[in-house]
């Protein structure tokens, strides 16, 4: 497939879910560098539906979309400007700008990560100190497991409010509660989802003494010239602010209006995942992974940590116990997930998708506003993973 190929059938697919009531809208971007041949660097977009379905606003490549997890590729780039410089290494351990993890004694271990909590006979010692890598790779042993119903992800929802749409607790608050958790598995010796990202934004801003919207912009966003992206959306950017939705039996319901909670300024800024921006801006982070950490002469990270960042950080056993967050031989590397392909990217569950080829120079980006099925996605972003799969 050409170029404009791949970019014509992802949104003739996006445009047929329109059409027939199941999508509201989505805008999609296409770019190739220029490394291996052809006419030198091309970006593509295509916008189809409406932002909201109230007001009827069309999409536009200019919409801005929540990026849910599409945010922990950068929140991981940002810790990798940190380890650049030698503010703090990969090994450095999480006691030295997170002491309060460790509480009044060293974090205990779960035997079964679906037992019981307060079981004593289900709790051993933490034998290895978690690390900035650990954070990185998601292996700190703070995360979601497969099992969503087990005492442990319960209570991550709960006491660090990791399914409450925009958390009202403090950077001090979750931290504290954090403490009081043991952890899924030893530190470096299994995987589990979200919370490390989130922590590992919380030391960014110990290490810099920056608050991480701060950091993020003065690192990465303005030298890249990222200006639209941002942790919530202020009142003269609202009429660009797709609204959220999800779908069931009934049909399309809304989630969150443009003017709901990511109109106002956040407990704290999650680097998890609560980036607001435009397709065009994950684009430009793309091309700097693309670039070995360069865009248009302006180097933000060394080649070797783009490299590790996206090659995969995992063991084989560490992929079988993230179940079904990563397939088909899928591991992670840092703040995004590595295909045998050697593909990097990520979806986020509010509807957001991208991969990274530096194999061929390219990268895929669509941002839709409807929630994906569970932990497990949906049908859209298989199929457009076919189509791109195909093109690669």
């Amino acid at each position: 497939m050409t170029d404009s190929t791949v970019l014509d059938t992802v949104a003739g697919l996006l445009q047929d879910r329109v059409r027939d009531g199941r999508l509201p809208g989505a805008v999609a971007a296409y770019h190739r560098g220029g490394r291996y041949g052809g006419a030198g660097p091309v970006t593509e977009t295509a916008a189809v539906g409406v932002q909201d379905l109230a007001s009827g606003e069309p999409m536009s490549p200019d919409s801005l979309f929540f990026w849910d997890s599409l945010s922990k590729p950068v929140t991981a780039a940002v810790a990798l400007t940190l380890v650049a410089e030698g503010s703090i290494a990969l090994d450095t351990p999480l006691s030295r700008w997170l002491p309060e993890l460790d509480g009044a004694e060293k974090p205990e271990v779960l035997r079964d990560p679906a037992g019981p909590l307060d079981d004593p006979a289900n709790l051993i010692p933490c034998a290895y100190p978690a690390t900035v890598e650990d954070l990185l790779a998601l292996r700190g042993g703070l995360g979601f497991t497969p099992d969503f119903e087990s005492p442990f992800c319960r209570r991550l929802f709960t006491v660090l409010q990791e399914e409450t749409l925009g958390r009202s607790v403090s950077r001090e608050e979750y931290l504290a509660a954090a403490a009081t958790l043991p952890l899924a598995h030893q530190p470096g010796h299994g995987w589990t989802y979200n919370s490390g990202s989130t922590l590992l934004g919380l030391l960014c801003e110990r290490v810099a003494d920056q608050p991480l919207d701060q950091l993020t912009q003065d690192r990465l966003f303005t030298p890249l010239g990222i200006g639209d992206t941002t942790w919530w959306v202020d009142q003269q950017r609202l009429d660009r602010f797709t609204a959220r939705y999800a779908d069931g039996e009934e049909g399309l319901s809304l989630v969150d209006p443009p003017d709901g909670v990511y109109a106002a300024p956040p407990a704290f800024p999650d680097a998890a995942g609560a980036l607001v921006g435009p397709v065009g801006d994950w684009i430009t982070f793309a091309r700097m992974l693309l670039g070995g950490g360069e865009v248009d002469g302006t180097r933000i990270l060394p080649a070797a940590l783009v490299a590790a960042m996206m090659t995969d950080q995992l063991s084989p056993a560490q992929r079988e116990m993230s179940g079904f967050f990563l397939t088909d031989g899928e591991g992670w590397g840092y703040g995004g997930s590595v295909r045998p392909d050697g593909t990097y990217g990520w979806a986020g569950a509010a509807g957001t998708w991208a991969r990274v080829n530096p194999r061929t120079d390219e990268a895929v980006v669509v941002f839709t506003q409807l929630a994906l099925h569970g932990p497990e996605g949906g049908g859209l972003f298989d199929e457009i993973e076919q189509i791109v799969g195909a093109a690669w």
